[in-house]
């Protein structure tokens, strides 16, 4: 009986498969916040009236194009 009421048979094979889930969850999430901080910087820049450098329209391509490979 006490093999029945003992939960770790059960919560280690379901953590071992939320480890990998979760992390690549969370690296989806931060590439798109990272997106969306780096078109508030262009907004902000081209409101003001400046010149976009041309780099920060390079990183927004190169991140959309590695959130489209997945």
């Amino acid at each position: 009986m006490n093999s029945l009421s003992d939960p770790s048979p059960v919560l280690i094979p379901i953590i071992a498969l939320m480890i990998p889930i979760v992390s690549v969850i969370a690296i989806v999430v931060l590439k798109i916040v990272r997106l969306q901080l780096l078109h508030e910087t262009i907004r902000q820049i081209s409101a003001s009236g400046q010149t976009v450098p041309s780099e920060l329209l390079s990183e927004i391509v190169k991140t959309k194009a590695s959130l489209n490979d997945r």
